[in-house]
């Protein structure tokens, strides 16, 4: 199990950030593509409106975790020449489960529920990837790195979160923004 630690020091970096940026380094243990930074307690907004690409090419699902906002409509695409699926889980309830046997071909689906769905493809067992879909708009991926920014976060106290969704560790840390 891998470890992951979120610095004390979110802290806005030396020089001096605009109010309601967090920028930090995730430590992910090389492990960063699994990996999503996200605020709790902030102030939740629909995602109704807001489209977000998730395409299969090469048998990968990119991006491998994909964060979006309750509500938002998902773009799935078969960027590869040869049939894929796309198979939802939700914990062992299947949520999606649509062949994809065309290149260029798209489905959308509408994400409703907060939480954490592994997609595999039953057609390539070696393709697998998370969406994690929460209640409001501050979360990000970090880099190779580990650096991300988290943008328009309003003042308060808050709980920045940073989960590998792979091992499901979770490290959790407090911070105020002004």
């Amino acid at each position: 199990m891998r470890k992951m630690i979120v610095p004390l020091a979110l802290a806005i970096l030396a020089a001096p950030a605009l109010a309601g940026n967090l920028v930090g380094i995730a430590d992910c243990n090389e492990d960063c593509g699994s990996t999503v930074v996200y605020v709790e307690g902030a102030p939740t907004r629909d995602g109704a409106g807001t489209t977000v690409d998730f395409d299969q090419k090469d048998k990968v699902f990119i991006p491998h975790v994909l964060p979006v906002l309750q509500g938002a409509t998902v773009n799935i695409k078969n960027g590869d020449p040869f049939l894929h699926n796309v198979h939802v889980y939700s914990g062992k309830e299947t949520v999606l489960n649509i062949a994809l046997p065309f290149q260029g071909q798209v489905i959308q689906h509408t994400f409703t529920e907060p939480g954490t769905y592994e997609v595999l493809c039953d057609a390539h067992p070696e393709m697998s990837a998370y969406i994690v879909v929460l209640d409001n708009p501050h979360f990000a991926t970090p880099n190779d790195n580990g650096a991300y920014e988290i943008t328009g976060l309003p003042a308060g106290n808050y709980t920045v979160v940073v989960r590998n969704v792979k091992s499901d560790k979770i490290e959790r840390s407090s911070v105020v923004v002004n």
